[in-house]
């Protein structure tokens, strides 16, 4: 039997409390606090000044006063100490102030939900886009069907190390119809929005998924800033850049969800060759992730192919030696951010290290949760259950151009044939209970079904493996060797994946223990990732 006790330590897998970041929690703030948010990157006038007016405002009462006795007038009071904002000190003072889009009471009123998430009015796009344009130089990194993501980096040299040390920053804008129903599939539509963002504040506490910096909602026309850096990036030429100009698209009342995150890194399907250290750690670590998912939220991602997988570079220090440490008690230590094992490390080694994971130094981030599945917290403290109907799933019988593509759709596919076949047993379960008390019928894809998460995996397996890349350059003996072995248990574990449903583990907590007592893991691993949660 496998070592049980070794899996525990990945329980409770959350960011230890920031007391300088920005995170979302599911209750609102106080009123100041939120309208501090992020005041550092989009912010709107000075508000320490609009405090101090506040302050000398009193409300004054219409009705008639009786007359009263003239009275020697008393010299002026001192005027009272301003009340400052905490949260604004030492930062720099903004300069323009925030202009709010005109929407009409029907449109206000259906954003209602998705505007109580992020405690925000509806901004307006362009003098958004004017603000940002004057603190950042804005990149375009990728898209998706219904989002362009940017990368934004700060103007100012200061704010630019800051930003950096808190691993970059990205911004996801997402355009959707308010009043479109989610038949149509052209565009995003509030309710897959509204429940995104449920998701991404909901696992934003937790290691391994995408750090939320703050949500804006906008409306207007696509600002300049952003524009250009769109046509920059189709100006490439590359075939990732499939979609149509914004200007061509939306009109110039389009509403749009704007989601600033930390920037977590090259999607993996963008990389062409890994390393067997590199490929080692981005399967298990993203396995680690998937399984504190599951126990803490029921969580079921269920569009894991390789672009909603990042990786990067953790920061580390390396002695004189060479030897990676985490620890400063060297005096000729060093700072490398190195997506590899350590060259010193993989020349010199005589013996496999008794941690295998963790050599590559990479730091994996699971991304995007449109499809995703989750049981959270509501702000009346309910919980509840976020899942997409994936209703464009029941007919898909797309094949793709590649093999990558075919086991990409092949798993759509499995993961729907899944949640149909629970469904059908659930059912006939029900039937046969004459006499007893029958429970609601859910919709399937409400069910928890951990089962997807391993089926995914397998497929990332198989991604893992097609990207395979020789033996890192100035490998001693031990170290080649070692490559080979840590393949060769890749292959492992996609051959036991590569299963009917009903013989994968249930979920991915069963698969590491089963790793654990097949030998792709050890017990050392399991620790060193967890001294990795504790950096």
């Amino acid at each position: 039997m496998a070592e049980l006790e070794a899996l525990c330590v990945l329980e409770n897998q959350q960011w230890p409390g920031r007391r300088v970041e920005k995170t979302y929690s599911k209750k609102k703030g106080s009123r100041v606090p939120s309208r501090d948010m992020h005041y550092d990157l989009f912010g709107g006038g000075d508000e320490n000044a609009i405090i101090e007016k506040m302050d000398q405002l009193t409300v004054q009462d219409d009705a008639v006063k009786p007359n009263r006795p003239t009275e020697k007038a008393s010299e002026p009071s001192q005027k009272p100490p301003t009340r400052r904002n905490p949260h604004l000190r030492g930062r720099r003072k903004p300069t323009s102030s925030k202009k709010m889009a005109n929407l009409g009471p029907n449109k206000m009123q259906l954003l209602a939900p998705l505007l109580s998430l992020v405690d925000r009015q509806v901004q307006d796009f362009q003098e958004f886009g004017r603000s940002m344009g004057r603190k950042f130089v804005c990149t375009k990194l990728g898209e998706g069907a219904y989002a362009d993501v940017f990368e934004l980096r700060p103007k100012d040299a200061e704010e630019a190390i800051k930003v950096e040390e808190r691993g970059g920053l990205v911004i996801k804008v997402i355009a959707f119809d308010v009043e479109k129903s989610r038949e149509a599939d052209d565009i995003a539509d509030l309710e897959s929005i509204t429940r995104e963002v449920q998701l991404l504040l909901a696992l934003d506490r937790m290691h391994g998924f995408a750090r939320c910096r703050g949500v804006h909602v906008v409306s207007g026309s696509y600002p300049d800033v952003l524009l250009e850096a769109f046509r920059n990036f189709k100006a490439t030429g590359s075939p990732d850049a499939q979609n149509r100009d914004p200007t061509e698209v939306f009109s110039s009342d389009q509403t749009y969800v704007l989601i600033e995150m930390d920037h977590a890194g090259k999607c993996v399907g963008s990389i062409s060759t890994l390393s067997a250290f590199q490929a080692y750690d981005i399967f298990w670590k993203t396995a680690m992730i998937l399984a504190s998912a599951e126990e803490s939220v029921e969580f079921e991602h269920r569009d894991l192919h390789t672009g909603n997988i990042c990786c990067k570079a953790r920061a580390r220090l390396v002695n004189g030696g060479g030897t990676a440490t985490t620890t400063t008690t060297t005096t000729t230590t060093t700072t490398t951010t190195t997506t590899d094992i350590d060259e010193n490390l993989v020349q010199n080694m005589t013996d496999e290290p008794k941690a295998n994971l963790g050599l590559s130094n990479l730091h994996v981030t699971v991304i995007d949760y449109t499809l995703s599945r989750a049981r959270i917290q509501s702000e009346t403290g309910e919980q509840v259950i976020i899942a997409d109907p994936i209703v464009y799933w029941e007919d898909n019988d797309i094949v793709g151009n590649d093999a990558s593509d075919q086991r990409q759709f092949n798993t759509y596919r499995k993961v729907r044939d899944w949640a149909k076949a629970v469904e059908a047993t659930t059912e006939a379960l029900a039937e046969m209970q004459e006499g007893e008390e029958k429970k609601a019928v859910i919709d399937k894809y409400q069910r928890f079904l951990p089962k997807t998460n391993v089926m995914w995996l397998w497929y990332f397996a198989r991604e893992l493996l097609a990207r395979r890349g020789r033996a890192v350059a100035g490998s001693s003996g031990a170290a080649r060797r070692l490559q080979t072995a840590l393949w060769r248990k890749l292959e492992a574990v996609a051959l036991y994946l590569d299963a009917v449903p009903t013989l994968m583990p249930e979920d991915v907590a069963e698969l590491l223990a089963s790793a654990v007592q097949f030998g792709w893991l050890r017990q050392e691993d399991v620790a060193a990732y967890k001294a990795e949660l504790e950096e």
